[in-house]
């Protein structure tokens, strides 16, 4: 019996060395650029934005059952500043003076689609791709600041975004890799930077605030294969 249950565990760990399930976990710093009313940049920020990126952490959980496609849940906490001193290029529509402070906290779910056939063997040499993802993402936001001279704070507001972006990862040995994301978070409100005026409504699909974000985490792999029991 014992032999036949350890020739079996050795057909599994064959047959499925292809498509074995990996639980990646990781950890990432990075930063976060704030867009909208008082950044309304085009394609790329001005000195004085591109100097209020600010600190983000990320943790995440990753799922991989073939080469093509992986599903990541994610936590972000990071921070945005930004106001209308930042500001260089003519603004066609009179803004309130404001400067703002935001705290940000996300919970992102994630799908990667990978370009190149990534991680189906631990044996592969130089394992890498290329990347593309698209996903929810539930933000938790508050805010503080001034608005011409007179000080504002709104407590913690949940709303909603899309996530997506491009992203580059490499398999440095069977347990670690690394992994770059660049990408926006398109929200669906317009108090990321300010508190929302009487009769507006919190959630926006036409108007919305959004920030870049870019990481760099480090992550740790393991391939699970399940024998069967007796």
């Amino acid at each position: 019996m014992k032999k036949n249950f350890y020739f079996v565990c050795l057909f599994t760990l064959i047959s499925l060395s292809a498509s074995a399930q990996r639980w990646s976990y990781g950890a990432g710093l990075g930063g976060s650029l704030y867009h909208g009313t008082f950044a309304n940049w085009h394609v790329l920020p001005n000195d004085k934005e591109f100097a209020m990126t600010r600190p983000a952490l990320n943790l995440q959980v990753r799922y991989q059952n073939n080469p093509t496609f992986a599903y990541r849940i994610q936590t972000v906490f990071t921070d945005l500043r930004g106001g209308t001193g930042n500001r260089v290029s003519p603004v066609t529509v009179a803004l309130p003076v404001t400067n703002f402070a935001t705290s940000i906290f996300g919970i992102d779910a994630l799908v990667e689609y990978n370009f190149l056939n990534y991680q189906n063997s631990v044996r592969r040499v130089n394992n890498w791709t290329p990347y593309f993802y698209l996903g929810a993402s539930t933000v938790f936001a508050k805010v503080s600041g001034t608005q011409d001279a007179v000080a504002f704070k709104t407590n913690t507001k949940m709303n909603y975004a899309l996530p997506f972006g491009i992203g580059f990862k490499y398999q440095l040995s069977p347990s670690w890799g690394i992994q770059w994301d660049l990408g926006a978070r398109k929200t669906f409100t317009d108090a990321l930077d300010r508190p929302l005026m009487e009769g507006e409504a919190a959630f926006n699909l036409s108007k919305g605030d959004q920030y870049l974000n870019s990481s760099l985490t480090v992550t740790y792999t393991i391939q699970s294969v399940f024998c069967p029991t007796y």
